[in-house]
């Protein structure tokens, strides 16, 4: 009953604050995947991170967004627009210019710096700083308030050679068996609703040496949720494998009107993806996971191999884009070291 009512709470005032306009009610943080190269430099996908009217009211332009990694401060900064999503300012200005940008700024809700003196991509310069180690690098995200409260969300950076092979994977009706239903009922703590052998297949997948980034549409106020639901999942003796959760950029409902209403979500997974493509030499998507034509479509157009795309129905039955033969998790699990060959990592 108090999961119900939490959700019921939640949902009215996400659908009331979004028919009034706003985008952006939940806080959250998408994980990094940064890339290390062979003479040490560091590119890394974009410092998605979102501080909403939940946590705090308006306004929230010029709210400065201190860096925790690795339980450490690091000295890189990030500060927050109108809708609270956070940046790093490219514009150069003294100490006393800067001060007053922000205060003001605070206090009154002006507008956003012009997009040449923005970005939500880190320079290798302010990653090096960031005391990275190989594999997971939790970072914490922390903003102190007019009133004094501190707010804070937290996410994962994920340092890994630049010749990595990622295996995508949607979540909604790829890992759960439903998009509708893998997006509601997780909020309700019903979080097995999933296809029996994801979990064994994706484990023995990793353990070949492939990163699994878990690719969604769902809200990135959702963040916190969707990790806990991916790592909640087990199938004795096996537990998911942890990897980047890549969640779209904009509010609950305009995430869900995207995946299910308008089903138009190619576009927003090809851009995240492409991103992804772009920190490597080389293209790192080694095979797809998903459920639905736009799935397919998106790991297409990332020149994936269409024999190591997968279509998963409702019923467990996955389809090879390229060979079109139908298999199921059982054959795959069989098949992980012939059809995922070990890597040199």
């Amino acid at each position: 009953m108090a999961r119900l009512a939490t959700f019921a709470i939640c949902v009215w005032i996400v659908i009331g604050d979004i028919s009034e306009g706003s985008s952006n009610f939940l806080t959250g943080a998408n994980d990094i995947i940064a890339v290390v190269d062979e003479d040490g430099d560091i590119k890394a996908s974009p410092f998605n991170v979102q501080f909403g009217k939940k946590d705090i009211w308006l306004p929230r332009s010029g709210h400065v967004v201190s860096l925790e990694v690795n339980e450490k401060d690091v000295p890189v900064g990030m500060v927050l627009d109108n809708e609270g999503q956070a940046y790093f300012p490219t514009l150069k200005s003294d100490g006393s210019s800067n001060r007053q940008y922000r205060f003001w700024s605070a206090l009154l809700g002006m507008g956003n710096p012009s997009p040449k003196h923005r970005t939500n991509s880190a320079t290798s310069s302010q990653l090096s700083r960031f005391g990275l180690q190989m594999g997971p690098n939790p970072i914490l995200y922390r903003v102190t308030t007019s009133s004094g409260s501190i707010v804070t969300t937290s996410a994962v950076i994920h340092l890994m050679n630049n010749t990595a092979k990622l295996v995508v994977s949607d979540i909604d009706g790829t890992v759960t068996r439903s998009n509708i239903r893998g997006m509601i009922l997780p909020a309700l703590g019903l979080s097995d609703w999933k296809h029996n052998g994801v979990v064994e297949l994706y484990r023995k997948i990793a353990n070949q040496g492939y990163q699994i980034v878990y690719l969604t549409n769902r809200a990135i106020g959702q963040s916190d949720m969707t990790r806990e639901y991916i790592y909640s999942l087990a199938e004795t003796p096996y537990e998911m494998p942890r990897g980047p959760v890549l969640l779209q950029v904009e509010s609950l409902l305009g995430a869900f009107q995207t995946e299910v209403i308008k089903g138009q979500p190619e576009v927003n997974k090809i851009a995240a993806l492409s991103r992804v493509k772009g920190l490597f030499p080389e293209n790192p998507l080694f095979s797809g996971f998903g459920n639905k034509a736009w799935d397919i479509l998106a790991y297409k157009a990332l020149n994936i191999n269409p024999d190591m795309i997968f279509n998963v129905g409702e019923d467990s039955i996955l389809i090879s884009e390229g060979t079109g033969i139908p298999t199921n998790y059982t054959n795959l699990i069989d098949r992980v070291s012939f059809m995922y060959p070990l890597l040199d990592v």
